[in-house]
């Protein structure tokens, strides 16, 4: 009967206690509403079938750029603080896990007491001093029947995630910056030689005016202003020489690398024929292949696993604890039967009135878990908008470089006009050099759009995901 009236006492205490106050849950976006969207701006007719591999960069054919990706992966150190806190996530979960089952303890004392005559001991007791042995193993465990302990594991299991998915965006990211690196000092490299090429016409333009000016032809005007033409072809020469520097220092500081390792690096060569893969079905699932999407995606779950914590608390809940273990004025008598002390014990927590505490509790956890779906609201848009974006600039894109096309080939055109005038010497070279020298120009201008079209698939391969996806990384 006793046991009913407390079973009867427990369940109305649930009842007056477990008030938890209504609260309003933002909503993030779904992704019937992002693929529609998408579908509405893009089409899909004109996009890729090939899958996104996540070494997507050895399309290029490079085998010192694959190298330069790999050992940054695997050894910048802005990613191995990253993994590092990931196994401290890990740790946290674990710690919390801990608490699923008893915790047992062992201590053990020695004291030298003197018990007071005027105390609760009687003489011959009161008044003596004594040595006591107190070993024990202690055991406490609290029940979680409103799953409070079990939020709270799977808001750090979800924090884990977020990280993970945090890891693999910063993979993303630091791979696409050593590509966009590469690629920019590749046609660098190229726009040296054709400004090389430049110097060596305008010094046969050069060598033509002096001969006229010695023959009393012209004045020293014409050779000062080829002079002056040559000088800044070496001053645009020496300003791409200045950023393959900087960008192989750059390349060194993103790859963890020491300056020396800069020394080490040839050429680049990579294959300016390479495309690289725009698959079709990134459209139709790109929150899964957005490591920036999967960590808002997660730091809402564990928001939210927050809230169900803060609302275990207006429960009341059980506590056990109990200790086995012998006291003993005498050594020789500690491990006796009449030295023997079990005790046993159950607490009830009874969160009644706490100033607000719980409330506030409750709204702070409320407040994180909208302003986490905010966040991932905002990373959808922005993933949504990048893409397209990026692919209608690459239609613009490749729109102008047909149009580039057209004018070298009129460049071209006249050059070999002014050439067939001076093999049938209807002309003298200095009009042919001048038309070679504005097609080297648009030969500079076509490598420009090119590589500008080449960074511009690099971005829309991060702002796919760069080959990422989800279920990779969906356990610890």
């Amino acid at each position: 009967m006793d046991y009913l009236r407390i079973l009867l006492l427990f369940t109305a205490l649930i009842f007056v206690s477990g008030c938890v106050p209504a609260i309003q849950k933002a909503t993030p976006i779904q992704e019937s509403q992002l693929k529609g969207d998408l579908e509405k701006n893009l089409g899909l007719s004109d996009i890729g079938e090939r899958e996104l591999v996540r070494d997507w960069w050895s399309v290029f054919g490079d085998a010192q750029l694959n190298k330069i990706v790999d050992e940054s992966l695997l050894n910048a150190p802005s990613l191995q603080t990253l993994e590092a806190r990931y196994a401290q996530a890990n740790t946290i979960i674990d710690a919390i896990q801990s608490r699923n089952v008893p915790h047992i303890g062992a201590d053990a004392s020695v004291v030298r007491e003197r018990f007071s005559e005027n105390h609760i001991f009687p003489a011959p007791l009161g008044g003596s001093t004594n040595i006591q042995y107190l070993p024990q193993l202690t055991l406490d465990y609290d029940f979680d029947f409103w799953n409070e302990r079990k939020s709270r594991i799977s808001a750090a299991y979800h924090t884990a995630l977020a990280q993970r998915a945090f890891i693999e965006s910063a993979k993303i990211a630091l791979s696409s910056a050593i590509c966009e690196l590469y690629v920019s000092w590749n046609y660098d490299e190229e726009k040296l030689g054709v400004l090389g090429e430049m110097e060596q016409t305008i010094n046969q333009e050069l060598a033509i005016v002096e001969k006229q000016y010695r023959l009393g032809l012209i004045d020293a005007t014409a050779i000062n202003d080829k002079k002056g033409a040559r000088f800044q072809v070496q001053q645009r020469q020496e300003e791409l020489k200045r950023s393959v520097e900087g960008k192989k220092e750059a390349l060194c500081v993103l790859g963890g690398f020491l300056p020396s390792y800069a020394q080490t690096l040839k050429r680049p060569k990579i294959n300016e024929m390479a495309t690289l893969p725009i698959p079709k079905e990134v459209l139709l699932d790109l929150l899964a292949r957005r490591p920036d999407v999967t960590v808002a995606k997660y730091t809402v779950l564990s928001k939210g696993y927050t809230i169900e914590e803060a609302k275990a608390r207006y429960y009341p809940n059980i506590s056990l604890s109990g200790a086995v273990g012998f006291t003993s004025f005498s050594f020789s008598k500690l491990i006796e039967h009449s030295s023997y002390t079990p005790s046993i014990g159950i607490a009830l927590s009874l969160p009644l009135f706490d100033g607000g505490e719980r409330d506030a509790r409750l709204k702070n956890s409320l407040s994180d878990y909208n302003a986490s779906v905010y966040e991932y609201n905002g990373a959808v848009i922005k993933a949504a908008n990048e893409v397209v974006m990026l692919l209608k600039q690459s239609k613009f894109l490749t729109r102008q470089q047909q149009l580039h096309h057209h004018e070298i080939e009129a460049q071209t055109a006249n050059r070999e006009i002014e050439r067939k005038r001076v093999v049938s010497g209807l002309s003298h070279k200095l009009p042919y050099l001048s038309a070679q020298k504005v097609v080297q120009e648009g030969h500079i201008g076509a490598l420009s759009l090119t590589e500008t079209k080449t960074l511009l698939q690099i971005n829309l391969i991060k702002a796919l995901g760069g080959g990422y996806r989800e279920d990779t990384n969906a356990s610890r």
